[in-house]
């Protein structure tokens, strides 16, 4: 038996690009960037009329704040959202985990804005598989996956790898429904090529579902009888939220670890956990205990990560 801490985290932009050329928050365009502030100074480019605050890695206060997140939880096998590739997270795990992980994974996906799945693990990979390409031949606007259902191997132990699938859905932004339920469906189907119809199985579905367990379009899946939403059916429910909406003063479930009915099963006693101590103070929802690394709203992250203990 190999006990091991799994988790999900929602990272929130961890960019590697400069702050200028990032998009705005839920626009697909870039900042407009003026070309007469490049200038040309004894061999380097600087540029002129921009704070020194838009160079460098995006949000350096807030990966402080997500760097305690991941440390302080210490995950054996972490699923990310919101990584823009796999040289941002190998960047990351050495800068602010200290290469904790020796194992990364990111595959860029169908995001325009390049925010994609990935995973870090403290156990060695198997087999990988990318599903962003679905359905075969289809062009890029009409993909299934907004990023990916990213289908991974985490050799737990070698005679029984453990199998992860890392998602993140389509937004609300704009509605989203019908796109919503196509990847909930779709993540059922591949569960089902891999493992038959009865769905057993050693697995987890991790990630950001972008809508609460009760959402119509994620029935298939999150209610699944396969599989069991820990969150849900383990935490009380006050205390289900993952992410608060402050517009809309909103709090709910978005993030999701969805156990095969043969893992669940093995480990009745685990209670997720969820951390929220790296919400910035503008989610003056929660108003408990806070990281010293969040200064005001810079925060690790809009959403709370999930971590869960087990046995297998």
């Amino acid at each position: 038996m190999a006990k091991f801490r799994l988790g999900t985290f929602n990272i929130e932009n961890l960019f590697n690009r400069y702050r200028l050329l990032e998009n705005e928050r839920g626009s697909r365009t870039k900042k407009p960037v003026d070309p007469e502030k490049f200038v040309e100074q004894g061999g380097h480019i600087n540029m002129l009329g921009w704070s020194i605050d838009e160079f460098g890695p995006i949000s350096k206060a807030a990966r402080r704040a997500t760097a305690k997140v991941i440390t302080e939880n210490a995950p054996d096998v972490l699923a990310l959202q919101e990584v823009e590739n796999l040289f941002a997270l190998l960047a990351f795990n050495q800068t602010w985990l200290k290469n904790a992980y020796p194992y990364a994974m990111v595959i860029d996906g169908n995001d325009p804005r390049g925010i994609d799945v990935g995973v870090l693990s403290k156990f060695p990979l198997g087999a990988i598989h990318t599903h962003r390409f679905e359905p075969e031949g289809s062009p890029p606007t009409a993909r299934t996956f907004s990023r990916d259902c990213l289908e991974l191997e985490v050799m737990v132990t070698r005679a029984k790898p453990f199998r992860l699938y890392v998602n993140h859905f389509k937004s609300q932004i704009g509605g989203g429904e019908d796109r919503r339920k196509q990847q909930a469906d779709r993540v059922v189907a591949i569960i089902k090529e891999r493992y038959g119809t009865k769905m057993e199985g050693n697995y987890a579905v991790l990630g950001d579902l972008n809508n609460s367990p009760d959402a119509p379009e994620l029935k298939t899946l999150v209610r699944n009888k396969a599989m069991e939403d820990v969150i849900r059916t383990r935490v009380a429910p006050e205390e289900q939220w993952t992410h608060y909406y402050k517009k809309e003063k909103a709090a709910e479930q978005l993030d999701y670890i969805l156990l095969s009915k043969s893992m669940a099963q093995s480990n009745p006693e685990a209670v997720p956990i969820i951390e929220r101590r790296g919400l910035g103070t503008d989610i003056d929802f929660y108003d408990g205990p806070r990281f010293s690394q969040v200064t005001g709203a810079q925060g690790a992250s809009d959403h709370c990560a999930v971590f869960i203990d087990l046995m297998m």
